[in-house]
């Protein structure tokens, strides 16, 4: 057997094996990546780190911190799909580390190592770490907060992670990164009674000062760069709206399997026993329960269902606790009903949406789940275990084998992001764009929307038909009838249309097909 200190770098390496593997080798998908990637690039290339730009065109956005990480990214590793993704496999890793050390000093290190490998293999927590996007980021800036709130119950000093963490969540998000965590703590503070705990660490001075630090140095840097990014950010607060309950669920119950049979029951007893009077032992486990109803709320109230996995690092150090506990109590009971309950959420899941998925999807949602196969198959192994271990009542084996099959069974979805994005052939025409175009050119979307080609190309283009992609502004999108004046006296001219797509108004005769992909074809008034 391992001690608690060997599994815990032995964990650090699986997950960073399972993190890291495979970022670079397939395309952006769309079209999350591909505007983030294409305004980090921009700000490279241009040198303007202030203006969002995709293209030409201005982006509604607040992630300026992110931005600019991906933009060192991109200075340090080069033009790649690595760079991008670098900071959210960072920010993936970041949430298992915090959760870990949120969990280590009150609850021992076999807990702590419970929450890591639960907010390291829950699904929605690799899907978002492998997409170009600032939600791990965020996450983790949020839980290190939390980690302030918790060790200050015991050390006033950790006040400063607080008011850091929370920083860090701003500048890498926005507004709710700063607002919501503070939120959280002062709904706590309220329910609990503890308005000078809550009082002593907004006003801890070393706290203050790195908020002021922080904090005001980039709303500095923003005013003199873009005064305008102010303005923006207050507007995107106020302009959430509520999501789709359905959604919501949906992502519930699969972005946080395999570990969604154990959360029940530990929110349950993170309730106090005496509302009247909280004990200094419950009072961790509650502020948890309370960070993640205000982050679930915010999440389902903003209509993002990324958002979810901002309170997943709780979640699992809640589940991580009690699942600790339960092993040392020997209750078996408990096991025996998170299985049943796994299988129960799976089941419907494995049976009902695989099937209609594969019957009704397109067919790169179909290619992609020859890759999904491996996995449902690790899940399934994943909830045998645990039945047979819940059976023979031996939760120790069953913990340790639950853990193994987690994080191998991480290994099989990285291929289903090498399926979705070769299937979509963007990266190939994106490719043999960089390579052949000049700044003269012009380069068309017909049809289409793929922001990921703004990545690969980084030259202006025009958009004809094209479905709007959320947040980018000013964008020049012609008529269908005036798609064959483009070609009139222009140097070279490349259009990008579907595979097959319908063109309705004539081209002139002096076309040529210069490269095809599966799903895309690139013309061009010139051979060369």
């Amino acid at each position: 057997m391992f001690s608690a200190r060997k599994a815990s770098f032995l964990i650090l390496v699986a997950l960073l094996f399972l993190f890291f593997r495979g970022i670079g080798n397939h395309g952006l998908l769309d079209p999350l990546e591909g505007v983030n990637a294409s305004i980090s690039l921009n700000m490279v290339i241009r040198r303007s780190y202030f203006v969002p730009l995709v293209e030409n065109l201005y982006y509604l956005g607040t992630a300026m911190g992110f931005w600019w990480l991906s933009s060192l990214a991109l200075l340090l590793f080069g033009w790649l799909e690595f760079s991008v993704r670098f900071w959210p496999v960072v920010g993936g890793l970041g949430m298992s580390a915090v959760s870990w050390f949120i969990v280590w000093r009150t609850s021992g290190e076999r807990a702590a190592n419970y929450a890591a490998v639960i907010t390291g293999t829950s699904i929605l927590t690799y899907v978002s770490s492998q997409l170009a996007s600032p939600h791990t980021l965020y996450a983790c800036c949020a839980t290190l907060a939390l980690a302030g709130i918790i060790y200050g119950f015991q050390d006033r000093r950790f006040f400063l992670l607080l008011h850091s963490g929370s920083m860090g969540a701003f500048i890498v998000y926005g507004p709710a990164g700063v607002i919501l965590p503070w939120l959280s703590f002062l709904i706590y503070a309220y329910i609990a009674n503890q308005s000078q705990f809550f009082l002593s660490a907004l006003f801890y001075k070393s706290g203050v000062l790195a908020t002021l630090i922080l904090g005001g140095g980039y709303l500095m840097l923003l005013r003199s760069g873009n005064p305008a990014i102010l303005a923006l950010m207050w507007h995107n607060l106020s302009s959430v709206a509520f999501g789709s309950f359905s959604s919501v669920l949906l992502v519930l119950s699969v972005g946080f399997f395999p570990w969604l049979g154990a959360f029940p029951e530990a929110l349950r007893n993170a309730l106090p026993n005496n509302w009247n009077f909280i004990l200094p032992i419950e009072r961790q486990n509650f502020l948890l329960l309370v960070w993640v109803a205000v982050f679930l709320f915010f999440g389902f109230f903003a209509g993002d269902a990324f958002l979810l996995l901002t309170p997943l690092p709780a979640l699992a150090s809640l589940c991580a606790i009690h699942l600790s506990n339960a092993i040392e109590k020997n209750d078996v009971h408990f096991f025996q009903r998170m299985v049943v309950l796994e299988i129960l959420l799976f089941l419907p899941f494995l049976f009902l949406e695989i099937p209609s998925i594969l019957l009704f999807g397109g067919g790169e949602v179909r290619s992609m789940f020859m890759s999904v196969i491996p996995w449902m198959l690790f899940s399934l192994l994943f909830l045998f275990a645990g039945w047979y271990y819940a059976k023979t009542k031996q939760p120790r084996k069953l913990m340790l084998h639950f853990c193994l099959v987690s994080l191998i069974s991480l290994m099989p979805l990285a291929g289903a992001f090498d399926l979705l994005a070769r299937s979509s052939s963007v990266r190939d025409a994106g490719l043999y764009l960089r390579s052949g175009l000049r700044q003269s050119d012009i380069l068309v979307q017909y049809v289409m929307n793929h922001p990921s080609l703004y990545f690969y190309t980084a030259k202006e283009s025009l958009l004809l038909h094209s479905p709007s992609t959320p947040g980018v502004l000013g964008r020049r999108i012609l008529d269908d009838s005036r798609l064959a004046q483009l070609w009139e006296g222009k140097n070279r001219v490349f259009l990008i249309i579907r595979r097959y797509q319908d063109i309705l108004t004539p081209l002139p005769e002096d076309v040529y097909n210069l490269y095809e992909t599966h799903d895309l074809t690139i013309l061009s008034n010139r051979r060369d």
